[in-house]
């Protein structure tokens, strides 16, 4: 009997009435390795147990009643099921109380390894959902811009002879190679920055000229900006750096911008700005719009994917670019938020780190406005 309860896989530990240790197995030996051996037999469980304070109170809450345990008891640094029960004497009287700790850290290491995993691979999913979704809303405006010009060369064609608009259709055509020359930029870069994605969220910081950038933007979206008769003006200061990832912070500008396009009046007026608030460049985007509703604003930062709505000259959206938006300033160590006033209009803040005189030595290769 002696030789059967030496070699039980699982610890076994035993009590007697008094919640008095009087016996162990090899196995329980892994639990009292850093419990002072002061002749742990005969010790009052209260001592000889104090290191695991859940098996305290096992014995003490459950002393007249069979029990096994559904969650793992973490004991040091392993996990167990525990079975608790009454040893009965001769007389069907209780005269001890056995513990038998079925070791299951394995299982549970590899349950968290699992969920870890699979918590990886949701992300990973979500990423991939919103990548594609961020390449169609921005390929959309320029594409969009194109029909909207081809429109218009073919109503004129069919009012009037070619040759009688050389000039017009020469600027027509101009106006289009710009566009598909943007469009085409766009692409490359987002599919260059999808590409150094696909193993995770690859962040890479470079000191950005914010002016530089806005401009380059506005420059962008011109056409769709003078289609509205939207006024434009940018008080970004010279000289304003900023240090944030590349692609990331023209996403952003790109986003906020386009909404406020979308969101302007026709013949309306669209304001940047930038000020310095402690080692922090916070940018504002104002627009002249119907602003924001007090239900749209209680989700408009919150949910994953909010709602869309059109634009006021009919603009879709996919509802993507603010949570896009919200999660890039973050990563770049920024915060994003908003005011907005019903038939005034709407201010989209948000706020990335200045550049410092270390991060200078990473100053991005100068962009020239085309």
């Amino acid at each position: 009997m002696k030789k059967v309860f030496e070699s039980i896989h699982d610890a076994v530990i035993i009590l007697d009435i008094d919640n008095t240790l009087k016996s162990f197995n090899n196995s329980a030996t892994l639990l009292f390795e850093q419990v002072p051996d002061k002749k742990l037999i005969g010790n009052a469980a209260s001592q000889a147990l104090s290191h695991f304070p859940p098996l305290l109170q096992l014995i003490e809450h459950k002393s007249e009643v069979d029990h096994v345990t559904t969650h793992p008891m973490r004991l040091g640094e392993r996990y167990y099921h525990v079975h608790y029960s009454l040893i009965n004497g001769s007389n069907n009287k209780p005269v001890g109380k056995m513990l038998l700790l079925h070791d299951i850290t394995e299982s549970v290491q590899y349950e968290e390894s699992l969920l870890q995993q699979s918590q990886q691979l949701s992300e990973l999913n979500l990423f991939k959902d919103k990548m594609f979704n961020v390449v169609a809303h921005d390929i959309r405006d320029p594409l969009a811009v194109l029909v909207n010009l081809i429109e218009l060369m073919e109503e004129d064609m069919q009012e009037v002879e070619i040759i009688e608009h050389k000039g017009s259709y020469k600027e027509l055509v101009e106006e289009m190679g710009k566009q598909i020359n943007n469009t085409f930029l766009l692409l490359e870069s987002l599919l260059e920055w999808f590409h150094t994605q696909r193993g995770g969220m690859l962040f890479n910081p470079v000191v950005r000229d914010l002016g530089n950038v806005v401009q380059k933007t506005i420059h962008m979206m011109n056409v769709k900006i003078n289609s509205k008769h939207i006024r434009i003006h940018s008080e970004i200061a010279e000289n304003v750096y900023v240090y944030a990832d590349r692609d990331m912070l023209d996403l952003i500008i790109r986003n906020l911008l386009s909404n406020a396009v979308k969101f302007t009046p026709i013949g309306g007026r669209i304001r940047l700005r930038s000020e310095i608030s402690q080692n922090m460049v916070v940018v504002s985007i104002s627009d002249t719009g119907e602003g924001i509703s007090a239900d749209e604003a209680s989700y408009l930062l919150q949910d994953e994917f909010p709602k869309s709505k059109r634009g006021t000259a009919g603009e879709q959206g996919v509802g993507l670019g603010l949570s896009i938006c919200r999660e890039f300033v973050g990563l770049n160590g920024g915060e994003i938020w908003f005011e907005s006033f019903r038939h005034v209009g709407t201010t989209f803040y948000f706020s990335l780190p200045i550049a410092s005189t270390f991060s200078m030595s990473r100053t991005d290769e100068k962009e020239e406005v085309v």
